[in-house]
């Protein structure tokens, strides 16, 4: 008897969220839309190069070519181990990986050792990648030496074609899950408050609980269904999908129970649709672009990139981003789980504390 009441309640809910059109704008179409423009857009061609340094020599010579690489601006620069550099670059999140060997000496051009390690499924990049480092090596060294050859040798390993769309997808996942569970909620319980339909709900035999259980549920199975709709898409656009699908859907579903649970204390707080629209969107806006939904954070200074570090949104779209791109397990996405998990416990501390029937 229980389970009809809550599957009659599930129902009843799906059907409420298919017919507030403003939430289903809003959760569901502007982020399919927005994925889609981007896409078309193919943002991240090879207008810059991603440079792995990776610095085995320590001199200064080695210092200063560092220096020099790092101030060309065509050059996106990360520094490492080889393991660690190479790694990336088998990945994808590097074009290319330049190994300044222990020989390296500016005063013997003649045999400057530095290798260049070269992805092959970016033949673009790594071709203007080479082409840059041999310039750049080139005027350091005063063209002396070389008899006009290439100054770096170059190396090509096997890689994978890492393109702004693997970047974009799990970021627009991340801000659906975000966007269903604060607006749907916050306008929709507040509609219901208004209305005063869930103070009637308390003259039914139906228990609260059991309504409350099958809001959450209907936004939890949407969610997911609106995730596999943006992997499908994506894989359209050439989405490189490594990791489980499964533990992919898991994240999204802890991702949604936090933002739910905003969502309910915002529509436990707001009087009406007036008041609920800035606080779920003064909630949203921040995370929508601090978050890296749509750019990497690298850019962010040192001090704000910190403090995201900590938002909801960030520890949802990093787990996401290291299970789509990478295939990591539960292990290695721990930090951001354990993140996530004391969020869910504060936004439900803020629902208990505000949400009311009335």
């Amino acid at each position: 008897m229980r389970w009809i009441v809550y599957w009659s309640l599930l129902v009843a809910s799906v059907k409420m969220f298919v017919r507030n059109r403003a939430a289903l704008f809003f959760s569901l179409v502007v982020p399919l839309l927005i994925m889609l423009i981007f896409g078309v857009l193919k943002f991240g061609g090879p207008a810059s190069v991603g440079l792995g340094l990776v610095d085995e020599a320590g001199n200064a010579d080695s210092h200063a070519l560092v220096a020099v690489l790092k101030a060309t601006a065509s050059f996106v620069v990360n520094e490492g181990t080889r393991q660690d550099e190479l790694a990336e670059l088998k990945t994808g999140h590097r074009d290319l990986v330049l190994v300044i060997g222990s020989a390296f000496d500016r005063q013997h051009p003649g045999a400057p050792g530095l290798v260049a390690y070269t992805n092959a499924a970016r033949p673009e990049q790594a071709q203007l990648g080479a082409l840059l480092l041999n310039a750049v090596v080139g005027r350091m060294l005063a063209g002396g030496g070389s008899g006009g050859g290439a100054l770096v040798a170059t190396q090509q390993l096997p890689g994978r074609d890492y393109g702004y769309i693997d970047f974009l997808v799990p970021g627009i996942i991340g801000l659906t899950v975000m966007q269903l569970g604060l607006f749907s909620v916050s306008f929709g319980f507040v509609q219901l408050k208004r209305t005063g339909a869930l103070r009637r709900l308390f003259a039914t035999p139906t228990s609260p609980a059991y309504f409350l259980a099958a809001q959450v549920t209907s936004r939890i199975l949407i969610c997911l269904a609106q995730v596999m709709v943006l992997l499908g898409v994506g894989l359209w656009f050439g989405l490189h999908l490594v990791g489980s699908i499964v533990l992919l859907l898991g994240v999204a579903t802890l991702g949604s129970m936090i933002f739910l649970a905003l969502g309910f204390g915002i529509a436990g707080w707001a009087k009406n649709e007036d008041q609920a629209a800035p606080v779920a969107n003064l909630v949203s806006l921040p995370m929508t672009f601090l978050s890296g939904v749509f750019f990497s954070r690298d850019a962010m200074p040192a001090l704000l990139r910190t403090i995201t570090d900590y938002l909801p949104l960030t520890y949802l779209n990093d787990a996401l981003r290291r299970i789509t791109n990478d295939g990591v397990g539960i292990a290695q996405i721990g930090g951001d789980l354990l993140g996530m998990g004391a969020w869910a416990a504060i936004a439900f501390t803020i629902a208990v504390l505000l949400f009311r029937w009335e």
